[in-house]
């Protein structure tokens, strides 16, 4: 059997007792980083007499590729990530896809997630969409930002401290008067909520690892982007006739004809 166990993301406590027990009863440990997990699995007084194997980003297809499928059904088998849910913005997802493709039996244990503790915690309504990090720089990362911003929709978006700064002063040129939330060290004892219109935050210091809720955009609030730009946005043609509708003279229904058309 295979479980991919939740860890805490701070606070040790939020370890639930299914998650507990799963890590009692592996055999084989499969983690992001071995030292992480057995730091983890020490603080838990939880024995080390396990296999421990390192699967992350850079390796999963090779160690996937040696895997004998027979091994995770006939063992107790766990993976985890760092801190938090496996698969979200951390690895987990070939792992599933491998049993899936074996007809391994597998469970995902609910557990501690980043990006859903900073939405309840935003007082944001509506739906989200999850965005993880942004790409670095360049036209795509800007690119991407105009999209999460004109999508209707609220945006959930992970950044590290060495961008935070950045992320700020992009929002608040591009959507000075949005309403975004931000969050760090989530359940430790410095967690950290700042809430306001882009243009008004400061932050105190850009330590640690940032949860960013961008709610969706007000109906006063203007388009940044040009028609071509609309046009050019990898959405869905309904969604960006609505859109285009707004900043031009044409009907939603003919700029979904002409977008098909195309």
């Amino acid at each position: 059997m295979l479980s991919f166990v939740p860890t805490p993301i701070g606070n040790l406590d939020d370890i639930s007792k299914r998650a507990l027990l799963a890590l009692q009863k592996a055999e084989i440990i499969f983690c992001e980083d071995t030292r992480v997990t057995k730091k983890l699995l020490n603080l838990l007084n939880i024995p080390l007499n396990k296999e421990f194997i390192s699967l992350h980003s850079h390796n999963e297809d090779k160690v996937l590729s040696k895997l004998d499928p027979e091994i995770l059904k006939s063992k107790e088998c766990v993976y985890v990530s760092d801190a938090g849910m496996p698969g979200i913005s951390d690895p987990g997802n070939k792992l599933v896809k491998f049993a899936q493709k074996h007809n391994i039996p597998y469970t995902v244990i609910p557990g501690a997630n980043a990006a859903l503790t900073a939405f309840v915690a935003s007082g944001f309504e509506g739906d989200f969409c999850f965005h993880a990090f942004l790409p670095h720089k360049g036209n795509e990362r800007s690119e991407k930002l105009k999209e999460i911003l004109n999508s209707g929709k609220i945006a959930i978006l992970y950044e590290s401290p060495h961008r935070i700064e950045k992320l700020l002063k992009e929002l608040k040129d591009l959507a000075p008067n949005r309403e975004i939330f931000l969050a760090k060290e989530l359940t430790k004892m410095h967690e950290t909520f700042i809430k306001g219109k882009a243009k008004d935050i400061e932050l105190p210091n850009t330590k640690g690892e940032w949860v960013i809720i961008i709610d969706k955009a007000p109906k006063s609030e203007k388009l940044e982007l040009s028609y071509e730009e609309i046009k050019n946005l990898p959405l869905p043609i309904k969604e960006k006739s609505k859109l285009l509708a707004k900043i031009s003279e044409k009907s939603a229904k003919e700029i979904y004809k002409e977008l098909s058309k195309d």
